[in-house]
């Protein structure tokens, strides 16, 4: 032997079993373990403070509050207004010494043209006596009279003209052709039958029964002589106006006075004829115009009479000429 220690060389040479490499290995398990399970902590108390952050007050969007619509009052339906319409109205005036178709036209606030178109003129010579048909145009609201228009059949005559049908019975050349449906300047032929929007009709003027034949034209009456008022006559507002005439001293069942009240200015009321079997009317103060105003009036009566057809149709007929014209105010 060489003098060499061999138990101290195996001493220095130490070795690991299988057991110790298992220890190691569970402990690194375990810190590897804890290790993730730390990370995981970390990152889900990250997302709760994420989320949390997300629905913190100053994050939460605003919901605008939904205002209540505050009804809108319906506002009252304004009232529409009665429409203004241009109506003709066809006066009869009797040319007095002295007046020229200037002072007429002047008097009823009229044109010269217009007295000469309506009365075929061609010149301005004028007599006294003479008739004239005088139009005069005013504003009228549609509703200004209130009476219903009674519908009569009417057969032309000769020489009838829509303007002498229309002072007769008291009614309006616009009236006439709207009815019938005519044109204006359309010629009317003899035996021609019209119809006829009467006011002021009383209910016995329908009552006539019907004949197989209507009673032959041609027994009539002169014309109407007027007695009061006086031409030209002023009335106080506060008084009636009393109407009276001479006529037939008796009308038979199925004849009428018929009275017409022609305004001339646009104070003065438009009222619908009086049919009466007595030679006299009165207009009561309440039609009276205004405080301050005056109304200008013309007037003229007639005779009508009125028959039934076999068919039943109401017929009416003029039984006397139109009485002169007259004119008062009344203020």
């Amino acid at each position: 032997m060489c003098g060499y220690d061999l138990r101290n060389q195996a001493q220095g040479q130490r070795r690991f079993s299988w057991i110790d490499v298992t220890l190691v290995i569970a402990v690194l398990a375990v810190l590897v373990f804890w290790w993730r399970v730390g990370t995981e902590s970390s990152v889900q108390e990250a997302d709760k403070a994420d989320v949390v952050q997300a629905i913190l007050p100053t994050s939460v969007p605003l919901m605008a509050a939904t205002a209540t619509p505050v009804p809108t009052a319906t506002p009252p339906p304004t009232p529409t207004p009665v429409p203004i319409v241009q109506e003709t109205l066809l006066i009869r005036h009797v040319v007095e010494s002295g007046e020229t178709l200037l002072s007429i036209a002047i008097d009823y606030d009229v044109s010269v043209e217009e007295i000469q178109r309506a009365n075929n003129l061609t010149s301005e010579l004028i007599r006294a006596g003479d008739e004239l048909v005088i139009p005069v145009l005013r504003d009228s609201a549609a509703a200004q009279s209130s009476a219903a228009a009674t519908n009569f059949e009417y057969v032309v005559k000769s020489g009838d003209t829509l303007s002498t049908i229309a002072i007769t019975f008291g009614t309006t050349v616009d009236e006439l052709l709207s009815a019938n449906k005519l044109a204006a300047g359309e010629f009317l032929q003899p035996d021609d039958t019209l119809l006829l929007p009467l006011l002021g009709a009383p209910p016995e003027a329908l009552a006539v029964a019907p004949d197989a034949v209507p009673e032959a034209s041609g027994a009539g009456y002169a014309a109407p002589r007027l007695r009061a008022p006086e031409e030209g006559a002023t009335i106080a507002r506060t008084d009636p106006v009393n109407f009276a005439w001479d006529g037939a001293d008796a009308l038979a069942a199925n004849e009428w006075f018929v009275l017409q009240i022609l305004p001339r200015n646009l104070a003065a009321r438009k009222l619908p004829p009086a049919w009466t079997k007595q030679a006299g009317f009165r207009l009561e103060a309440a039609l009276a115009p205004g405080e301050g105003e005056a109304a200008d009036y013309a007037w003229l009566v007639s005779v009508v009479r009125v028959n039934r057809n076999a068919e039943g149709r109401a017929l009416v007929e003029a039984v006397s000429q139109p009485s002169a014209v007259r004119t008062f105010t009344w203020r």
